[in-house]
């Protein structure tokens, strides 16, 4: 019998699509990437990291701590005498001598600052990843970062994937963005430690990724759909048990995205925190329910926010505090018996145990480098000199408006409490109160990326409440160089290179000039010490067209107040023009620091991206950190 008319089999048949084999070795690869991604920044970071070891601060900002035998502030090297009488004994001859020590004084080049040819290549790359787009409020380096994750995951999703007949693949991916999404989200993250970045800092790639990792859910969800309907299967998409699931799990997906976007947590935090979290550990629960391929995608963040919620428990400190109302617009908070723990620019989260805010914690930046160093104190008050930290709160919401409505309330009859006597700048002394309240600590967090003591030339600038961030860094700068110049002190590794300190804070009204005024004369007087080298100097832009009270002008030495709008562009160029012309230092690079609104932030940052890449190079490199007060 003949077999000439037999079917053959086509020799191009190939294997059958195991989606459950293939699509999750897509979603290893895909965390192979973004692994491999982190860790060329981390190996970037690296000598930054070293540096930090080698001069100790690497150890410093982990956790506040109190010292049994109490602190002892740096000496001012003089009797102590009104702050209108310091003033006095400013004199011209002073500052000749200030002036000359600082042009006798060699240009350096930091140690903690690239040589000029690597300065010169990051000039470059700033001018173009510094500027920030108005739209998205990323700089061109985030947006830069997230194109090649968003690149990346299309690709794994599309490539050679049956997405028609089996779209499976995009839920593989769904399940391999959730450990790098809760990994940025995590306060105590190690990889924030790596980067050498706070947290706040890295937030964007969590909010994106979230938001990529909807995407590629919708797309599982709706091929899935698609495939239903084409295949006459509609009645399973209301009756098949794991397709119910499905629905669940992603209407909690797509909850947790829209309470995130930035009018929910502007103006209803406490609702979206609330709702993130009871909705996150819904999601987690739900998505093992409707697949069981989601187990060990869950568990890394089960154990990121595990191993977070502990470091912050750890962290955690309860103090009683004392609350004091500059005015009705500012109230400080000074934290007594506090030895230190953390570094000049750091935050904590305090929360105030009273009335019914006691859930509530704020993020408030710590105004005083750590009592070791600190020129100031936390307080006049001897209840708490002995060391301590003082935080500042604006009102800007029903939490800090009842808080300044608490310290300006008449205290009862049985409050016990000592009158305290406060010198003004003036020299006069007028007694004062402060409500003693109990407070929770968690923190420090976040911090300066650059250490501006390794920088010979420094611009400060702040809008607003921003200045706490400033005044901070401002105070470690003062009191390291005090330490170290004029007491013998270093605090080991590389020596302190400031030797110009330009300060820039924006305000609405005379009357904020108060605020601080008291560290400001401190600071300013310090630093008009020949013997220290530093040239301090503060310019205030008071945008209100109006006229100010004699009282609302404190005695600080070397301010400018000038009233109207800043341009930041304007302050920089201005203040890189005047290191240029003057010579002094040239090569010891350019530290520029901006915190307040994003609108400011955003301002310095294409400020700095603006500038000329000859100057860069004259200045030895410009160094830039920011600090947006912004949900």
């Amino acid at each position: 019998m003949s077999l000439a008319g037999a079917p053959v089999a086509p020799t191009d048949f190939g294997p059958e699509y195991d989606s459950y084999v293939t699509d999750p070795l897509f979603g290893r690869r895909f965390t192979a990437v973004y692994a491999s991604g982190t860790l060329v920044f981390v190996a970037w970071y690296l000598p930054h990291l070293y540096r930090s070891l080698r001069t100790g601060r690497i150890w410093q900002g982990w956790a506040i701590y109190e010292n049994a035998p109490g602190y002892v502030g740096l000496e001012t090297g003089e009797e102590e005498k009104s702050p209108l009488e310091k003033e006095n004994l400013v004199s011209s001859q002073d500052a000749e001598a200030q002036s000359d020590a600082l042009s006798s004084y060699p240009p350096t080049r930091p140690s903690g600052i690239p040589p000029r040819k690597t300065a010169l290549l990051k000039a470059v790359a700033d001018r173009f990843q510094l500027r920030v787009h108005p739209k998205l409020n990323l700089d061109v380096g985030q947006i830069c970062v997230l194109i090649a994750y968003l690149t990346t995951l299309l690709v794994c999703v599309l490539y050679q994937a049956p997405l028609s007949t089996i779209p499976n693949r995009p839920a593989f991916l769904t399940l391999a963005q959730l450990p790098f999404v809760f990994v940025f989200a995590s306060k105590a993250s190690p990889v924030t430690f790596l980067l050498g970045r706070g947290y706040e800092k890295l937030n964007f790639i969590h909010k994106w990724a979230g938001r990529a990792l909807l995407l590629t859910a919708t797309i599982h969800g709706s091929m899935w759909i698609r495939y239903r309907i084409k295949n006459n299967e509609v009645s399973l998409l209301y009756h098949e048990e794991k397709e119910l699931r499905g629905y669940g799990t992603y209407t909690l997906l797509c909850l947790i995205v829209l309470s995130s976007l930035k009018p929910v947590r502007r103006f209803a935090y406490d609702f979206f925190y609330a709702l993130h979290i009871a909705l996150v550990i819904g999601f987690l629960v739900a998505v093992n329910y409707h697949t069981p391929y989601a187990v060990p995608w869950v568990v890394p963040p089960v154990a990121f926010y595990a191993f977070d919620l502990l470091v912050r428990v750890i962290r955690m400190r309860f103090k009683d505090a004392y609350v004091e109302a500059l005015d009705e617009q500012m109230t400080l908070i000074h934290i007594p018996d506090v030895s230190g723990g953390w570094i000049a620019g750091q935050h904590v989260r305090l929360r105030v145990f009273i009335g019914s805010r006691i859930f509530e914690s704020h993020p408030l930046s710590i105004c005083n480098a750590p009592p070791s160093i600190t020129t100031l104190s936390s307080s006049n008050d001897d209840r708490i000199r002995s060391g301590g930290m003082m935080l500042a709160v604006k009102n800007c919401g029903d939490w800090s408006a009842g808080l300044n409505a608490l310290a300006r309330s008449e205290l009862p009859e049985d409050w016990t409490y000592e009158p305290l006597l406060e010198e003004g700048v003036d020299g006069t002394s007028e007694e004062k109160k402060e409500r003693r309240v109990g407070v929770m600590i968690d923190g420090p967090y976040g911090g300066s990326s650059v250490d501006f003591g390794q920088c010979e030339n420094v611009l400060m600038i702040s809008g607003g409440s921003g200045v706490t961030f400033t005044l901070g860094l401002l105070d470690d700068l003062v009191g390291r160089i005090v330490k170290e110049r004029r007491n013998g002190v270093s605090g080991g590794g590389a020596l302190m290179r400031t030797r110009r300190v330009r300060f820039v804070w924006c305000i609405k009204s005379y009357a904020c000039i108060l605020w601080f005024a008291k560290q400001f004369s401190t600071l300013s007087l310090l630093a008009s010490d020949p013997s220290l080298q530093l040239q301090l100097s503060f310019k205030l832009f008071v945008t209100c067209p109006c006229t100010p009270r004699e009282s609302e002008i404190p005695l600080i030495h070397n301010v400018e107040v000038t009233q109207t709008k800043v341009n930041i562009a304007d302050v920089l160029s201005g203040f890189i023009d005047h290191l240029l012309l003057d010579g002094v230092g040239m090569g010891g690079s350019l530290g520029v620091t901006a915190s307040g609104p994003e609108s400011l932030t955003k301002a310095a940052r294409n400020a700095v991206a603006g500038i000329r890449v000859a100057q860069v190079r004259s200045l030895g490199g410009v160094e830039l950190h920011t600090e947006a007060y912004t949900l």
